[in-house]
């Protein structure tokens, strides 16, 4: 017997109700706040009776000790635990690789031994000895790596020290960075968003160096020019510290080849030169924004590396060679 169904066309108020439904996703909001933000900042300014070439390096310097450098002395804490936990890590690399080519050869030599015995047999167990028996030295390189990450992993989170709290400097310093060039902008007029956004006009009159109005661009290129030269010693000095700590104790690096790091020094010097050529056009406050926060990461990471120092092998940045006599000789000679 056939049964019929009969299906009632949706009414138009069910397709307006879905719509309704639907989530709009918006930055209007965001960009409301910092509006809101960028008025906060033009009343403290008038309230601190400061000129803005004090005021905006002072915000910056607050603003980073307050919310980045906590995070920055949490973050370096949890990068020396790891440092000290690396050489367990890598020491359990060449047992793991002889405990696999140990079961290995146990497999082969068993299936030498009963070849006529199980010749006809297919049980998953021999299945099994025979994936054993066929690890090859590729393999068995495979296995041990994947085996020894497991491990990091296992033993950083013992340890607090996971690999993922290592971003949360940079989650919280970027949209902080992007955030105070925004409202910058809006003080200063450079922006097409907010058309009508108040400049205040202290701006224009105040001087600094040879600038006679900090909302336009520094004709000189003095500005832009201390920018890259800042930006670019902090960089510098960051890829010199990961350099330090890939050293082996015969002072060369692990290995010649490209890896990834060197993929991010060589995109982070093409930003540099792109942030210098924005600055060119950028009003003069917020390249001096620019720069403090650049000066203040330096500073940092100098600070840093100074009383809370990775792990440097075979040495250290900071250790003067007045320290060691003249006649000393080295305990082992390579």
């Amino acid at each position: 017997m056939l049964v019929s169904k009969l299906y009632r066309p949706k009414s138009i108020e069910y397709y307006h109700f879905l719509k309704l439904q639907r989530r709009n996703f918006s930055f209007q909001p965001v960009f409301e706040s910092l509006n809101h933000a960028s008025e906060i900042l033009i009343q403290l300014h008038a309230d601190s009776m400061l000129p803005w070439w004090i005021f905006i390096p002072l915000t910056t310097f607050t603003m980073r000790t307050c919310f980045t450098l906590p995070i920055a002395i949490y973050q370096r804490h949890g990068l020396r635990k790891q440092n000290e936990l690396r050489p367990i890590i890598q020491a359990t690399t060449p047992v793991l690789r002889a405990k696999l080519a140990s079961i290995a050869q146990t497999e082969q030599l068993k299936n030498s031994k009963n070849k006529n015995k199980n010749k006809n047999k297919n049980s998953l167990n021999n299945i099994l000895n025979n994936e054993k028996a066929t690890l090859t030295a590729d393999k068995i390189m495979i296995l041990s790596t994947k085996e020894k990450y497991k491990r990091q992993k296992l033993l950083f989170k013992k340890y607090n020290c996971q690999t993922w709290k290592l971003m949360l400097l940079p989650a919280i310093q970027i949209p902080l960075w992007i955030s105070f060039s925004y409202m910058f902008r809006i003080i200063t007029g450079w922006t097409d968003l907010t058309k009508n956004s108040a400049i205040d006009m202290s701006l224009t009159n105040e001087t600094f160096l040879h600038l006679n109005n900090l909302s336009i661009s520094d004709p000189y290129f003095i500005l832009p020019i201390t920018l890259g030269i800042v930006s670019l010693c902090n960089a510098e000095w960051n890829f010199k510290t990961a350099d330090l700590m890939q050293l082996t104790t015969r002072g060369k690096k692990n290995t010649l080849r490209p890896t990834a790091f060197d993929v991010i020094i060589t995109l982070s010097r093409s930003s540099l030169i792109f942030l210098t050529a924005i600055s060119t056009q950028a009003p003069a406050a917020l390249v001096i924004y620019w720069i403090s926060s650049n000066s203040y990461s330096l500073i940092q990471n100098i600070l840093m590396d100074k009383f809370l120092p990775l792990r440097y092998t075979p040495y250290e940045r900071f250790t003067s060679s007045e320290k060691v006599p003249s006649d000393a000789k080295p305990l082992m000679k390579y």
